[in-house]
């Protein structure tokens, strides 16, 4: 059997026992990113369902099994998942576990990825579609679809401004580069 439960922003976690490993897969969704972080650990057969605790310090995994009783600490923030010794849970808020069917305990779904929106840090902006960056007067720009603009020309012999469209400097008469 797995269980699963969210752990707020945007976090879940699912539990397993599968032989004598114990699965635990943290999953993250933010706009833009999905990641996910899997440990296992050796803790027996589960004589009954797992126990998850909300603390000040994570989330407190409790796993009772053949052997013995284990304590795995998930710090969601993070994605840090270790076994630590009897914790103090006088204080701790347990946490719902919905069961889930072994063939759904690889299948836990995120909501969809929304498009990564525009974003704005000082005189910074940057924007995924079309890709583009500002910076103070600076701009960088992916878009495919304009045409580039005319820039002056200038004449590498003496310096002069010419006109698009010059074959040759109207001030020294040297011919200009295409």
């Amino acid at each position: 059997m797995a269980y699963t439960a969210n752990l707020g922003s945007h976090q879940q976690i699912m539990i397993a026992n599968q032989g004598k490993q114990t699965l635990i897969s943290l999953l993250s969704s933010t706009p833009g990113q999905q990641q996910s972080q899997s440990s296992s650990f050796t803790t027996g057969n589960w004589n009954k369902p797992p126990h998850l605790y909300q603390t000040e310090l994570g989330f407190i995994l409790e796993i009772n099994s053949d052997n013995r009783q284990h304590f795995i600490l998930i710090q969601a923030d993070t994605n840090s998942i270790s076994t630590i010794t009897a914790p103090f849970l006088q204080n701790a808020i347990l946490v719902n576990l919905q069961s889930i069917p072994d063939s759904n305990q690889n299948r836990l779904e995120f909501e969809p990825m929304q498009p990564m929106q525009p974003m704005k840090m000082g005189n910074m902006s940057m924007s995924m579609n079309p890709m583009s960056m500002k910076m103070g007067n600076m701009s960088m720009s992916m878009d495919e679809t304009k045409t580039p603009q005319p820039t002056k020309r200038f004449c590498t012999q003496c310096g002069q401004e010419a006109k698009i469209g010059d074959r040759f400097c109207g001030s020294c008469g040297n011919k200009l580069d295409n």
